[in-house]
């Protein structure tokens, strides 16, 4: 389950202090860890006594003063998780209710692997994306919330071109949330979602089956190699037709690995403990995925088809200068779009018709 996933992370056995905590956990259900050792309460034996408000509170301050990122984003979405609901919204509804011992003892262990920096998307199991709700374990990415910008230019694009159906690559599937959410939104879509992780596939299978698209989505365990290739290593469930060197699609993503590595250290705790590196680190430039993936891109889209990216912001003028460079590829650097945070953070590029 998903305590012992976190023992597979290089990033776990690499910080003695956080391998020694992981160790502490046991699995009760499978969503929930106890501690073998005595936990620090923050309530006292009569916690019943205290509100979900007066829980939010006090735990939202631990929290803060323990240097935890959202510290209130934190506690609400572990407390909607524990009285069963999704959204935040109804905890103000529900402030002034009180918890059972169960649900009391449930939250506190859940807050401890909190302080202990795991990511809340892994301690509840699961999280929204767009319009689905996908299964998350460790050490499988976390998708982003910007990444569901790179999901709506997908659909815009496609319904600006009026295809009758629509054949998606997606390279670098891990839990399945981008081809899922194509998939979802949009029945003219049919995705194939590859991952270097055999973990990653089990996953997007688990999350596509939850959500009766297995039928849209086709998973195979492969990889994309230095020299523009595609190795398939394993179908599964029935995938078909798996040169994926010969075939040709309309459309292929990819939230690649864009992280030069030597920011890698100074990501959150909660990423460089808890998620599988190899899916941030791009090599010394960030640019170790992109570079044979545009390469590769050049080979399997169709005429006018598109390749559509996340990456770090200073790639879409290397991305410009590739098209330029090799026109032999057909490429052309369509779009630069904007994140968030007003950085440059998706590149749509279209192949020559």
């Amino acid at each position: 389950m998903w305590c012992r996933s976190i023992l597979k992370t290089r990033a776990v056995f690499s910080n003695p202090s956080i391998s020694t905590y992981v160790q502490c956990l046991t699995i009760n259900s499978p969503n929930f860890v106890t501690l073998r050792h005595p936990v620090r309460r923050s309530f006292s034996s009569n916690a019943c006594d205290y509100t979900v408000g007066d829980i939010i509170d006090q735990w939202s301050r631990r929290f803060e003063n323990e240097g935890i990122t959202e510290p209130v984003e934190s506690i609400e979405h572990i407390v909607a998780h524990v009285i069963g609901t999704k959204k935040i919204i109804d905890i103000l509804n529900v402030r002034n209710n009180r918890l059972n011992a169960n649900q009391i003892e449930k939250l506190e262990s859940m807050c401890e692997c909190r302080l202990s920096r795991m990511p809340v998307q892994y301690i509840i199991g699961e999280w929204d994306f767009r319009d689905i709700t996908v299964k998350l374990v460790p050490p499988i990415f976390i998708p982003r919330p910007e990444t569901e910008i790179l999901v709506d230019f997908v659909l815009k694009r496609l319904n600006s071109l009026q295809l009758d159906s629509c054949e998606i690559l997606e390279i670098g599937c891990g839990s399945g949330a981008i081809s899922l959410a194509l998939a979802h939104a949009c029945e003219k879509i049919k995705c194939t979602a590859i991952d270097t992780s055999p973990y990653a596939c089990d996953l997007t299978i688990i999350n596509r089956d939850k959500l009766n698209l297995a039928n849209r989505v086709t998973v195979i365990h492969a990889t994309l190699k230095s020299d523009a290739t595609v190795e398939v290593f394993k179908e599964l469930n029935g995938a078909s037709d798996m040169d994926l060197n010969l075939r040709l699609f309309d459309f292929v993503v990819s939230n690649p690995p864009y992280v030069p590595t030597k920011h890698i250290s100074k990501l959150q705790p909660e990423i460089r403990i808890y998620e599988d590196l190899r899916a941030l680190d791009g090599g010394d430039d960030g640019l170790k995925i992109i570079k044979p993936l545009l390469k590769y891109t050049a080979k399997v889209l169709k005429p006018g088809g598109r390749l559509f990216l996340e990456v770090d912001p200073t790639h879409p003028e290397y991305i410009q200068f590739f098209t330029n460079k090799y026109p032999d590829f057909k490429l052309h650097h369509e779009h630069t779009y904007k994140d968030f945070c007003n950085n440059d953070r998706f590149v749509e590029v279209v192949k020559a018709a």
